[in-house]
């Protein structure tokens, strides 16, 4: 279904997604009024940076801004209100629109649902002293949205003891970042023994716990954390294996969950296992007019596994799909999965299809160097590649790739 020329776009979301998908329909021509829905106050911005330099102060809040102030889309944006249902069906009969907190109905030729996911958290275990211990105001940290990435950095680590729970690149930059500014000890929870060997193969891993133990970073047994245990003096992270941790600060980088639960009810299909929106290789659900992308979407080449989801490239190039179906524009070509992390003085690239590796090669460098360049293979075929400090290795082997265009493909 495409937009009408004069129609109403709406985006609910105000992030990496609904901003790309907002400026990929003004380029492709559309003149129509398009209404951005975001419960943050602020604008649109950039989030890699809110776990890295943002934490330190090198970037500010205007640095991280997508929209340019000298040339901004013509959008109508509206901040600090939330969507709360949508409106619609799949045989087309009921008015296309969203429903926000204040009670109000807006009407739309087409809607775009790009709410990203939600920070996932631990449960927190009884005070062990008495309820009059407890204090919410010194809950652990998440690092979602800018408001999570300000409270910790107007946190004071200087000496303080840290916990990092997750070993994802967000866990690890956390854990990197917290050392810069200070910290007198960081210990990841990470649940492996060399974080992300399972993910990326044993001598990513290597590399990077040697990495950050060089700096001082402490690992803590390859166990989970279940819960969290905050009183007036700090925390006590409770591990599986019945051991704890004790820390002053807390991070919590255990993984998120997409924000689709003011959608329950609605006629969007949403997967049983993470609740994503269910959609086709153009990001079209099944009621008509109404897309999805971002973390909050799964996408056919998502289930099938030809893409993974999570990342900042998969955000930008969806909302480029979503915008050239709605325009009738040429479908976007799209690269190879792309991911980056900077940990220290560790610039990590990641392309292709890594997560469908049954084979980890070393092609140069060691784990005690930080200069890894790993190649990945399924059936003897190279389909991915990461580097680490090899920017010039990784840029060659992207150029070299790409994946067809998207075709719709409603994943069942």
């Amino acid at each position: 279904m495409s937009l009408p020329a004069d129609g109403h776009l709406i985006i609910v979301g105000a992030g990496l997604a609904g901003y790309h998908a907002a400026y990929g329909v003004r380029r492709h021509g559309h003149r129509g009024r398009i209404t951005i829905f975001g419960e943050e106050i602020r604008p649109a911005y950039d989030r890699p940076a809110l776990s890295k330099a943002y934490l330190t102060g090198a970037v500010a809040e205007e640095d991280l801004l997508l929209d340019d102030p000298q040339d901004p889309l013509e959008v109508d944006w509206v901040s600090g209100l939330g969507v709360v249902g949508l409106a619609g069906s799949r045989n087309g009969t009921e008015p296309l629109g969203v429903r926000t907190a204040d009670g109000a109905f807006h009407s739309a030729d087409a809607v775009i649902i790009t709410t990203g996911a939600s920070a996932c958290t631990l449960p927190a275990a009884s005070p062990a002293a008495g309820p009059q211990e407890w204090s919410a105001a010194i809950r652990p940290y998440v690092l979602r949205n800018m408001d999570d990435a300000l409270a910790l950095r107007d946190t004071s680590l200087a000496g303080a003891s840290v916990a990092v729970l997750g070993g994802g690149f967000l866990a690890l930059e956390a854990a990197a970042t917290c050392s810069e500014r200070g910290a007198a000890s960081v210990t990841v929870v990470a649940g492996e023994e060399n974080p992300g060997a399972a993910r990326l193969g044993s001598p990513v891993g290597q590399a990077i716990r040697t990495a950050h133990e060089a700096r001082g970073v402490r690992f803590a047994p390859p166990t989970r954390a279940r819960a969290v245990r905050s009183t007036l003096r700090g925390h006590e992270v409770l591990l599986a294996d019945d051991s704890s941790l004790e820390a002053q600060v807390v991070i919590c980088a255990i993984g998120a969950r997409p924000r689709t639960e003011w959608l329950l009810g609605s006629g969007v299909t949403l997967t049983q296992d993470t609740s994503a929106v269910l959609c086709d290789d153009t990001g079209a659900t099944e009621v008509p007019g109404v897309y999805a992308a971002g973390d909050c979407a799964q996408w056919a080449s998502h289930s099938s596994g030809l893409r993974p989801v999570g990342h900042w490239q998969e955000a930008v190039e969806e909302a480029a799909v979503v915008a050239a179906a709605l325009t009738d524009a040429q479908p976007a070509v799209l690269q190879e999965p792309y991911f980056w992390s900077d940990q220290f003085d560790l610039r990590i690239q990641g392309a292709g299809r890594i997560h469908l590796a049954d084979t980890t090669t070393v092609l140069d460098g060691s784990p005690s160097e930080g200069n890894l360049l790993v190649s990945y293979s399924r059936g003897g075929e190279e389909i991915g590649v990461l580097g680490i400090n090899r920017l010039r290795d990784v840029t060659r082997w992207r150029k070299t790739r790409r994946i067809r265009t998207t075709a719709p493909a409603l994943a069942a």
